[in-house]
């Protein structure tokens, strides 16, 4: 069946590259977008189709087979490379992230990476890129869902990164191919976000990031929310307690969020990881490290919280950030990590 001569997938892409239309009441019995009651319609359709062409995409619309199933069944969604099958896992967070941020989302990632759950995230600086490269440095897949049209992928510098989602997953965009990033579009590209994902980890966000709209987003489609923690006088975390007050789950360790995910790696046929020991801490300088935190703090203050003279802090704090234990910043200052390839001796 046709209208106007196109198909009824036409008419969805055509729709799509007008701003605010409600597609899905459109397809319910609404009246057709004007777009689509005029002759430009026809030119419209094809000036898209061959811009992602250009750039190595396709449309992917509600009625083709390929359309994810947890997702609304609404808009268009423009691909590149594939959209993985089976669970995924939206982290998000703060652009501004700090050392700490990045690196928790590139442990998140890495984990769900592992057991088959393929990581979602916005692309941006940040935790989204710590994410994204986790996943592909883990050998698993990755979506990243664009705020600009494939044309205009934003931010620039993220070019390779793009590429590699694309390889080993997908890089999508709800946005017409040549729409560039605008202040609307954020917003709205973080719902897709959510509706791509069975649940969302938020890692470090402020008040006003744009992590909290995805997590609003996931809560009224009814998707588990999850949040990290952080110092309580951390702007970069406020937000993440502000959902955690309001009901988000608390995210206490790399692999807390297998809970919304009951039986998803065994389904998808990968092994589950070896099981690390509870409470580790390193062979030598265990009081050094038990002093340290998740923010940097200098190397004398470490010495005094730990009861050492700073001639005995100093090797053992080089020693700690060679095995991996103790993570170096600017400054002088160390803050706390642990090794992540192999498990080491308790404590003395």
């Amino acid at each position: 069946m046709s209208t106007w001569g196109l198909t009824e997938r036409e008419l969805l892409i055509a729709a799509s590259l007008l701003r605010d239309v409600d597609v899905a009441a459109w397809r319910a019995g609404g009246d057709p977008p004007a777009v689509v009651a005029d002759g430009s319609a026809r030119r419209a359709v094809d000036a898209e189709l061959e811009a992602l062409g250009r750039v190595g995409g396709r449309a992917l619309t509600p009625i083709d087979d390929e359309w994810p199933a947890e997702l609304p069944r609404q808009g268009v969604l423009r691909v590149r490379g594939r959209l993985p099958v089976g669970a995924r896992l939206a982290v998000v967070g703060a652009r501004r992230a700090d050392g700490y941020g990045r690196e928790l989302a590139g442990r998140v990632a890495a984990v769900a990476a592992s057991r088959g759950v393929a990581v979602v995230s916005g692309g941006a600086l940040g935790v989204d890129a710590a994410a994204h490269r986790a996943a592909i440095a883990a050998g698993g897949t990755t979506v990243v869902v664009l705020g600009s049209g494939l044309a205009h992928p934003s931010p620039r510098q993220h070019a390779r990164l793009f590429d590699e989602a694309a390889a080993r997953g997908a890089v999508v965009s709800p946005f017409p191919t040549r729409q560039p990033p605008d202040k609307w579009t954020f917003p709205k590209r973080n719902a897709w976000i959510a509706g791509l994902s069975a649940a969302v980890v938020v890692v470090q966000a402020g008040t006003t990031s744009g992590a909290l709209h995805t997590a609003n987003a996931a809560r009224r489609l009814g998707r588990p929310v999850w949040a990290a923690p952080g110092p309580v006088d951390s702007p970069l975390h406020a937000g993440c307690h502000a959902l955690i007050r309001s009901g988000a789950a608390l995210l206490a360790s790399d692999d807390a969020w297998r809970e919304s995910f009951p039986g998803e790696s065994e389904a998808a046929g990968v092994a589950s990881p070896p099981e690390v020991p509870q409470h580790r801490e390193p062979g030598i300088g265990a009081v050094l490290w038990r002093a340290a935190g998740v923010e940097p703090l200098p190397l004398t203050r470490l010495a005094d919280l730990a009861g050492l003279a700073i001639g005995e802090a100093a090797p053992l704090a080089t020693l700690l950030e060679l095995e991996g234990w103790l993570r170096s910043w600017p400054g002088g200052r160390y803050a706390r990590t642990t090794p992540r390839k192999k498990a080491q001796n308790q404590g003395r």
